[in-house]
């Protein structure tokens, strides 16, 4: 009798275990996975964080947001499982708690360290600040008055250009032996004399001596267009927003101008004027970065206008689009507002999206052209008419809102589903 009861006691236990998780495990989690998980991936001994990320195309700071137990050295061990997806790929709603103080540990510096924390913090660290869901790089940096050097050999986690720092831990902002201190906005003299208004954008060039802030949700194109730049020349005065300017920051002052010459301002919204390239086709401008040379069609990209807008009214599919502009990603989540994108190049064939299918490694037929990053265990599917959008897909075939982006994880929580395109409503 106690035995058996034992074994009710065990099994029930492993249930509540198990109830913990949005979607159970299908093996054992280490204990410290996000509650809120929603897929699983069982680790082999083959597998690498890079490649599980990029499998379920999740960036490796999601990964190891959803699996602390990997963040430090990425140590897999086979058999068990780790969380790929966190509630369906919807971003959670912030819940307002009252709790006590934050958990701590002491360690061998005799400082109470706030948990959890930032990988990579240094052992010395005397001074913490908690990153809160939203807030980025800059404004830490510029409330503690830091730059992006010093915080990263603090905090190695954060990646030199602080592109892997996570929300909702403690990073380290003061170690043994320093101080910090909260201060506004402020500026700095370097040695060519001009006074540098701080934060700035990782990578600026030190003899800048124009800049300009920008506000959150403003665009690279906007400040283009306001400084008369082109995309070459902004990058090589502010390196750390990227060749395609998919990197910068935010509530950041970047380099408008340089000692010698360049960046003259001009209207706000100047005028689109055209260039005539080598191939003797006049060319609209603002273009987005990555364009071919020998484009002979254009698209203005207006904002508001999806990426699935300008493949439907070109009658051209995603691959098409980032083979003549490379700088809107293979996804196209790169594509900007206010410029022009190529949409034909000379020599290419006039395209028409038809339908045709292909076998996947599950043995399923499946239709073409798809939705990318659509899962590759589907068995059923839908394609995109005019005015479909999560709830009309969801009413025509009574799959929830939830499974359809679970199983397209790209169409994302604003439920972007590109027309014409297969999208998958069953596994």
């Amino acid at each position: 009798m106690n035995a058996a009861r034992s074994l009710f006691l065990i099994a029930l236990i492993g249930r509540v275990v198990s109830a913990a998780y949005t979607v159970p495990p299908p093996t054992e989690a280490p204990e410290d996975t996000i509650e809120d998980c929603t897929n699983w991936v069982v680790g082999s001994a083959s597998d690498t964080c890079e490649a599980i990320a990029d499998d379920y195309f999740i960036t490796l700071a999601q990964l190891y947001k959803y699996n602390p137990s990997l963040a430090d050295s990425c140590h897999i061990q086979e058999g068990l499982s780790y969380c790929v997806e966190e509630n369906w790929g919807i971003p959670p709603v912030p819940t307002t708690t009252t709790s006590s103080a934050p958990p701590s540990t002491t360690s061998g510096n005799g400082i109470s360290t706030p948990t959890p924390t930032q990988s990579g913090m240094v052992g010395t660290c005397n001074k913490f600040h908690y990153v809160e869901k939203g807030q980025s790089c800059a404004d830490v940096l510029g409330l503690y008055n830091l730059n992006i050097e010093t915080f990263y050999s603090w905090n190695k986690g954060v990646g030199e250009t602080c592109s892997s720092m996570w929300a909702q831990v403690y990073v380290c902002v003061g170690v043994v032996g320093t101080s910090t201190t909260t201060t506004a906005t402020s500026a700095t003299t370097t040695g060519n004399g001009v006074s540098t208004p701080t934060p700035t954008q990782p990578g600026m060039v030190s003899n800048c001596n124009k800049f300009h802030y920008v506000e959150k949700g403003q665009g690279c194109a906007d400040i283009l267009a306001r400084y008369s730049l082109n995309i070459e020349t902004f990058y090589s005065w502010n390196t750390g927003v990227g060749e395609t300017c998919t990197s910068m920051w935010a509530q950041v002052y970047v380099c408008v101008g340089v000692i010698g010459g360049g960046g003259s301002v001009t209207p706000t919204t100047p005028p689109t004027s055209t260039t005539t390239s080598g191939n003797g086709i006049s060319t609209p401008t603002p273009t987005q970065p990555g364009m071919v040379s020998n484009c002979d069609k254009f698209d203005f990209v207006a904002k508001g206008t999806s990426c699935s807008d300008v493949l439907s009214r070109n009658k051209i599919t995603i691959d098409q689009l980032y083979a003549w502009n490379k700088g809107v990603g293979k996804n196209c989540e790169g594509m900007w507002a206010d410029v022009y994108v190529c949409v034909h190049a000379i020599g290419a064939p006039t395209a028409t999206i038809t339908s045709t299918t292909k076998t996947t490694g599950n043995g399923v037929p499946t239709p073409t052209p798809t939705m990318p990053g659509m899962v590759g265990n589907c068995k059923k599917f839908y394609k995109v008419a005019s005015g479909d959008n999560c709830s009309v897909i969801s009413t025509k075939t009574g799959v929830s809102v939830a499974n359809i982006i679970k199983w397209n994880p790209q169409v994302g929580a604003s439920c972007n589903v590109w027309l014409n395109y297969y999208i998958c409503i069953g596994v």
